[in-house]
């Protein structure tokens, strides 16, 4: 069965060097930007934006072979060849969904080093419960995906993947804490302490990034960035965009109606008084 990732070219300009595998809202966007202080060429999560819907529906496939898949023969999984065909440009990747692909990716790319941001939990969930999860839960975005092809349906469907693998798509707090627990302890139990760093959000800097890299130290404030306010931003943003989408439709809808109506008086509604 043809897959899209085969019509992608193989596009690995540079060794996989990073590979960050904590969960998201663990100040995977921070540092993302304190990568590329460093030189390095890091994808974000958030990265998807810039090419939707291209890059959705790239990793809610990858999703589907690697982990919904009946047949693996008809539709391979994603391995090395595949990853670099989606992220081929990049050296460094951070954040959902690759890291739900954290065993793949430690296959694909053995030479890369490992960084887990890590996060106390009820801190996380207060963070996720507030924004990515109340995301999920709005019935709103939810009907939308079925209407929007190009962004916020892929985005959809995409997260709802992601957190079908991480906890069932259930988002209460102890089934999300059982998942949390689980994911970094497989992490931690599969990568030696050589070659992973733990990176602890709003503690955690340069003086212990750049050694581990083997990078100097920047003059410069370690970078803070996508605070959940940030985040809830932009989903009400989406979630008015949509809205006023759908205000045009009805607009547009009334107008013909009343075209309609106008043009169906003009050739009828006269004849029929006429008869009468």
């Amino acid at each position: 069965m043809p897959r899209r990732i085969d019509k992608e070219p193989n596009r690995r300009v540079k060794p996989m060097r990073i590979l960050c595998l904590g969960l998201t809202r663990t100040g995977t966007n921070s540092l993302a930007l304190a990568l590329q202080k460093l030189g390095y060429t890091p994808y974000h999560g958030s990265e998807c934006f810039k090419s939707p819907p291209r890059d959705f529906n790239l990793w809610i496939e990858a999703m589907t072979c690697n982990f919904f898949n009946a047949d693996p023969n008809r539709r391979p999984r994603y391995g090395r060849e595949e990853f670099d065909r989606l992220i081929g440009p990049y050296d460094a990747v951070l954040d959902i969904p690759a890291s739900m692909f954290w065993e793949d990716l430690l296959l694909a790319y053995p030479d890369a080093k490992v960084i887990l941001t890590t996060r106390d939990f009820d801190s996380w969930w207060t963070s996720m419960d507030k924004t990515l999860f109340r995301f999920m839960r709005m019935p709103f975005f939810r009907a939308w995906s079925y209407i929007d092809s190009q962004e916020i349906g892929p985005l959809y469907r995409m997260s709802e993947l992601v957190w079908r693998i991480f906890c069932g798509n259930c988002y209460e707090k102890d089934a999300c804490e059982a998942a949390f627990i689980e994911h970094y302890r497989r992490v931690r139990e599969a990568v030696p302490g050589e070659r992973r760093l733990e990176l602890k959000v709003g503690r955690d800097g340069w003086e212990v990034l750049c050694p581990f890299l083997g990078e100097e130290v920047p003059a410069m404030d370690w970078p803070r960035e996508y605070s959940a306010r940030a985040l809830n931003d932009h989903i009400d943003l989406a979630f008015w965009e949509a809205v006023r989408t759908i205000l045009g439709w009805v607009a547009l809808a009334i107008v013909v109606i009343v075209v309609a109506a106008a043009v169906w008086m003009g050739r009828y509604g006269g004849r029929h008084h006429d008869e009468i």
